[in-house]
C-alpha cells in the first residue's frame, strides 16, 4: 500500500481515487452524528464555501452494515489525537452531493482499520 495520504491531498485527487484502498492521517473527531477524519495540521484546513461541503477538509467515516463495527471505547479515547486510517474511499452520493450526516462531508472512509500515530 501506499504512503498515507492527508485528508486534503486525498480530496484533491477524489477523482482518480474513489473506489481505491487508501490510507489517510489525520484527526479523529468521534462525535455524535460527526464520525469523521479530519485534516492535519489545523493550519491547512479549508473554510467552507457557499457551493461546497460544510466540511470541506474531513472525510466521514463508516463501516458499513457488516460485523465490523467502531470500538466505541477506543474511538472516544482518541477523540482529537492524530490516527491512520485503512479504507475504501468513497465520493459523494450523486442524490445529496456529499456524505455522512446532512451531507457535509465531501467523501467517505469505509474504515477497515483506525491506528492512533
Amino acid at each position: 500500500m501506499k504512503p498515507a495520504l492527508s485528508v486534503n491531498a486525498a480530496l484533491d485527487e477524489l477523482a482518480t481515487l474513489i473506489g481505491q484502498d487508501i490510507a489517510l492521517e489525520g484527526i479523529l473527531r468521534f462525535e455524535f452524528e460527526g464520525t469523521a477524519l479530519v485534516h492535519f495540521p489545523k493550519s491547512e484546513r479549508r473554510n467552507a464555501t457557499d457551493e461546497g461541503p460544510f466540511e470541506p477538509s474531513s472525510v466521514w467515516l463508516s463501516v458499513g452494515s457488516g460485523a465490523l463495527q467502531f470500538n466505541e471505547e477506543q474511538l472516544r479515547r482518541w477523540h482529537g489525537k492524530r490516527v491512520t486510517v485503512l479504507g475504501t474511499l468513497l465520493g459523494p452520493d450523486e442524490k445529496l452531493g456529499g456524505c455522512g450526516h446532512f451531507s457535509a462531508f465531501p467523501a467517505e472512509v469505509l474504515a477497515r482499520s483506525i491506528e492512533r500515530l
